[in-house]
């Protein structure tokens, strides 16, 4: 072990080429955490806040940047209590969130059109492919794209704890 890393910092000491390299793979690591841990919030937070501007005519861009700020400021400064303790302030507000769209989703099933439940039969899937044909594959692609997204929002976040996440046989 002792022999091999001294190997890799002659070759790394003596090299420009692999010095270069190492800049590289470094500057895109970091490139890459600065944009999972502080962009996607951020974007993900304003466009939110966005939608809420659509939906109201009292707001203008300064609210809308100010309510973000406010957002991100709150959610930075919690964050240093760690991740099970925002998961903890979260989870009533996304179960009141998920109650919310499955109401909504009901009523508006039964005001507007009760023929969406045909959707549960396998035929649909088979009629939608031949309808569609490689643009339904591909739209098949954003759903389980949308789904692996929601779950690493939790999973990868440590939203789940450690028994959560285990497959337990009984």
């Amino acid at each position: 072990m002792q022999v091999r890393r001294h190997t890799c910092k002659k070759k790394l000491e003596g090299s420009p080429f692999l010095q270069k390299v190492l800049l590289l793979i470094v500057l895109l690591g970091t490139c890459m955490v600065i944009g999972d841990g502080i962009l996607t919030p951020a974007i993900s937070v304003l466009s939110a806040v966005h939608g809420i501007e659509a939906a109201s005519t009292n707001m203008n861009n300064y609210v809308v940047t100010a309510i973000s700020l406010v957002i991100l400021v709150g959610l930075f400064s919690v964050q240093r209590f760690g991740t099970a303790r925002v998961s903890f302030l979260f989870a009533p507000i996304f179960t009141l969130w998920f109650i919310s769209i499955a109401l909504v989703g009901c009523y508006n099933i039964v005001k507007w059109d009760h023929t969406v439940f045909r959707a549960f039969s396998p035929l649909q899937i088979i009629y939608f492919f031949k309808r569609n044909g490689r643009l339904g594959w591909e739209h098949l692609g954003g759903v389980v794209l949308c789904i692996t997204g929601t779950e690493a929002l939790f999973a990868d976040l440590g939203h789940f704890t450690f028994r959560s996440i285990q497959v337990r046989e009984v």
